[in-house]
């Protein structure tokens, strides 16, 4: 018997469309290459800002040009080219006389004072004349307050001995003096936490106090007499 028609007609074979995902791939792969581009130049701006000692998110104050941190929040880089500038312009007269040496790194900033601007010779009670020099770096600092600086004063000697009922050594000489100094930052109502005294007596000289025979060098002592006062943060 004869097929009917329905028999005779092969049933279709099914086939399930697949997408073409090589396709489609290639055609967003400038997507792709587009992100890792802009990965790779965000990474190298950070690199290069890194190593310039720029921070990135400094500048967005289009009054001052600068970003004073919200609270609680503390900016990684402070202008020590501009607190340089602006010590060396209030103690211009000091630099002047050769009282004082300015010295800046990355992070902080040192300024050597001859003794004699602060102490008589043996002495560690702030004459007025060091009072003067401090009212001028607090204005400075207070100015950049927002950077948060901190303060470390240290105290030198010269390498004649003392021995008094005060200071048995130059140590104890050394550190009064640092200290007496920082009682003055407090006194003028600067933080106590961010301050700090060291007394380093004749430990670290800058000049030879006396000459290879032992005759002492007045000179070379009155620099080795000194008050380095550090900013850093």
């Amino acid at each position: 018997m004869a097929k009917n028609f329905s028999e005779q007609i092969q049933p279709r074979r099914q086939f399930n469309v697949i997408p073409d995902i090589d396709a489609d791939h290639n055609n967003r792969g400038w997507q792709l290459t587009y992100l890792d581009t802009i990965t790779l130049l965000l990474a190298f701006i950070i690199i290069m800002a890194g190593i310039a000692g720029v921070n990135l998110f400094l500048f967005d104050d289009p009054e001052t040009g600068l970003r004073s941190p919200k609270e609680g929040e503390q900016l990684v880089q402070a202008p020590i080219m501009e607190l340089e500038a602006d010590l060396e312009t209030l103690l211009y007269d000091k630099i002047e006389e050769g009282a004082l040496l300015i010295e800046t790194e990355d992070r902080e900033l040192r300024m050597h004072f001859r003794g004699s601007s602060f102490y008589e010779v043996g002495q560690a009670e702030l004459l007025p004349s060091g009072q003067i020099i401090i009212d001028r770096i607090l204005e400075v600092i207070h100015a950049l307050d927002f950077y948060r600086f901190k303060v470390d004063i240290e105290g030198h000697a010269d390498s004649t001995p003392i021995q008094t009922l005060r200071f048995p050594s130059n140590w104890e000489l050394s550190v009064a003096r640092a200290s007496n100094i920082v009682r003055y930052f407090v006194e003028t109502g600067f933080e106590p936490e961010r301050l700090k005294a060291s007394g380093y007596g004749d430990t670290f000289p800058v000049a030879p106090n006396t000459d290879p025979y032992g005759n002492p060098i007045p000179e070379n002592q009155d620099m080795n007499r000194r008050v380095v006062i550090r900013l850093y943060y």
